[in-house]
């Protein structure tokens, strides 16, 4: 009906054109199907519509992967200076904080450590400060910072690797009572530090003893202190009930002695003052002795210009003090040699003159000597360089030694293997003159020798048994600038009986038992000139 009804009615077919009455034509197309499944509409006709398909998960993982190592680089910059994962100060967590705020937690743990301290129902108030106490927070923090940087870098960041920093935060034992026992109304008698002073020689240190006292005793004060200290402050210094006892000096015996064991290696092995590669001066035990001082408390507080090594706390601006008042004062723009007396060994018998350098220190250039100083003291070693130009000096050496000669009777005494003095002597009777060969029991022996003890005057005796069962019985009085050069107890002296060296020389005659005896006009020259440690040969 329909159909028909259509075409009745003149309906118009598909695709034809239809006329409106503005004379208008319209195009009829057939109806499109909206039930049509959307699957049917294939991938090609999509890009033709839509255009090529965009691919975007790649970019994605690289953002998380950026994001990812921004947050490394990040964390890695931010850990180099602030304390790593996993590093706790005593047992209290500070990762993540920087140095100057763990110092900060510490001093003001310090501040706010005060211990109620009771006696004989008297109470007072103690801080650290009143028992002489001081904690380095910097170094404690320093400590922190640097926990675990010298493992594996993956263990660095590793929250579960722990390091727990325990350096002690002071010394109990370096604890003062005076103030403790002052505040609780108690007499005390102070105990007596022991002192390390330089020695009378100057070359080196001595310990004077301290002595015990009796007062309260202030180390459970201090050890309840440091225990607040340690929480960080967040537990309050439990409160202490002291006693009266015997004291002992915050720097004790033990201490004395291993501060001067200390001072005594830098004496030893001098930290020098160097212009180049050559040493001008040393930091001997006088300049030691002028900028020390000895602390107990080897964990407490120093100054910006101080350092410490063991018990021993050295002082930069006392030190730079004695350099310019002394050790400066000494130095001399010209040179001047050095002379010296030696034997046949090269070892030195005597100095005629010291001598010194020609050194001229450049303008201002010796300003740091006295911190540069103190940091190598604290070390133990090392040397300090200021600017300027060295005139080295050189030695002169005056050789001397002594010839004994048994055939001829005569002693002769060489300068640089020059002769400048001949005598005449009486060696042992048992050597024969001309030949020198020893006959009997009374002989000067012969070989090598160096002179080893010398008197001016000495009174000699003894009684020996010789080969053929007879003794030699000897006591002299007074025999004059005696010079022992054998250990069998031989010297060259001055003859017994008051002879003159011409008198030795016409008496031809040996008469001593070993000894090798000089005239009464040369004996005091000799014994002058021979120095102890001087070269003796003895020959037949």
């Amino acid at each position: 009906m329909t159909d028909n009804y259509g075409q009745m009615m003149g309906a118009p077919q598909p695709g034809a054109a239809r006329s409106v009455s503005d004379g208008e034509t319209t195009a009829v197309f057939p109806p499109f199907d909206v039930a049509q499944p959307i699957q049917e509409i294939d991938d090609h006709t999509l890009q033709v519509r839509h255009g090529k398909r965009h691919v975007i998960w790649p970019w994605i993982v690289l953002g998380v992967v950026a994001v990812f190592a921004a947050g490394l680089g990040g964390g890695f910059w931010f850990f180099q200076s602030h304390a790593l994962p996993g590093v706790t100060l005593w047992g209290n967590p500070v990762m993540g904080q920087s140095q100057s705020h763990i110092a900060e937690q510490i001093d003001d743990a310090v501040s706010n450590a005060t211990v109620s301290v009771k006696y004989e129902g008297r109470t007072a108030k103690v801080s650290l400060k009143d028992l002489g106490l001081s904690v380095d927070s910097d170094a404690i923090a320093s400590d922190v910072l640097n926990a675990k940087r010298g493992d594996a870098w993956w263990q660095q960041y590793a929250f579960w690797v722990k390091k727990n920093v325990t350096a002690a935060p002071a010394n109990t034992a370096a604890a003062d009572n005076a103030t403790l026992n002052a505040k609780l109304g108690v007499n005390e008698v102070k105990p007596v530090d022991a002192k390390v002073q330089l020695n009378a020689d100057g070359n080196g240190f001595d310990v004077i003893a301290g002595q015990q006292g009796e007062g309260l005793d202030a180390k459970p004060v201090a050890q309840s202190a440091l225990a607040s200290v340690k929480s960080l402050g967040n537990e309050p210094a439990k409160a202490v009930t002291v006693s009266l006892k015997s004291t002992e000096p915050v720097v004790t015996d033990t201490i004395a002695n291993e501060a001067k064991t200390t001072l005594d290696n830098l004496v030893k092995t001098p930290v020098e003052i160097k212009v180049k590669d050559h040493a001008i001066a040393a930091i001997d035990a006088s300049a030691l002795a002028s900028s020390m001082r000895v602390d107990a408390n080897t964990n407490g507080k120093l100054s910006s210009q101080e350092t410490r090594n063991g018990y021993v706390v050295f002082d930069s601006e006392k030190l730079q003090q004695y350099y310019e008042n002394t050790i400066k004062k000494n130095l001399h723009t010209g040179r001047e040699d050095r002379e010296v007396v030696v034997n046949n060994d090269g070892d030195e018998l005597k100095v005629i003159k010291e001598g010194h350098d020609g050194v001229t220190v450049a303008e201002g250039a010796d300003t740091h000597v006295g911190q540069d100083a103190i940091e190598a003291l604290a070390k133990g070693n090392g040397s300090v360089t200021v600017e300027g130009t060295v005139d080295p000096m050189q030695t002169k050496t005056t050789k001397r030694h002594v010839v004994v000669d048994l055939s001829d009777g005569k002693v002769y005494a060489y300068e640089n293997d020059q002769l400048i003095k001949t005598m005449n002597m009486s060696a042992g009777e048992g050597n024969v003159r001309g030949t020198g060969q020893c006959t009997g029991d009374l002989c000067t022996p012969t070989g090598d020798f160096k002179i080893w003890l010398k008197y001016q005057s000495q009174d000699m005796s003894g009684n020996l048994t010789l080969s053929d069962g007879s003794s030699s019985k000897w006591d002299v009085k007074d025999v004059g600038f005696v010079n022992y050069f054998s250990k069998s107890g031989c010297a060259i002296h001055r003859i017994v009986s008051p002879m003159s060296d011409a008198a030795i020389g016409a008496m031809n005659a040996n008469t001593s038992h070993g000894c090798v005896g000089i005239g009464w006009d040369v004996a005091e020259w000799f014994y002058g000139w021979c120095l102890d440690g001087t070269s003796v040969h003895v020959q037949a």
